[in-house]
């Protein structure tokens, strides 16, 4: 199951990067059953998410997405 979605082009160019750099690195993980992500993916989609307010929130839902399943 592919994820074909692309970053909105409203986005600042470097959050469209972060998440479609993500997203690309989804479906390799998917297309080769491997176990994780490299954490690197994660951090830069978090970084950059971070360096904007209007999208503090949503890095915020993330951390606690990702901190919900590793319980």
């Amino acid at each position: 199951m592919s994820i074909d979605k692309k970053a909105s082009k409203f986005l600042p160019q470097d959050v469209q990067d972060a998440i479609n750099t993500f997203i690309t690195q989804t479906n390799i993980i998917e297309e080769y059953d491997l176990d994780y992500m490299p954490t690197e993916y994660t951090v830069n989609l978090l970084k950059t998410l971070g360096k904007y307010p209007e999208f503090i929130n949503v890095a915020f839902e993330l951390i606690d997405i990702l901190n919900n399943d590793k319980n």
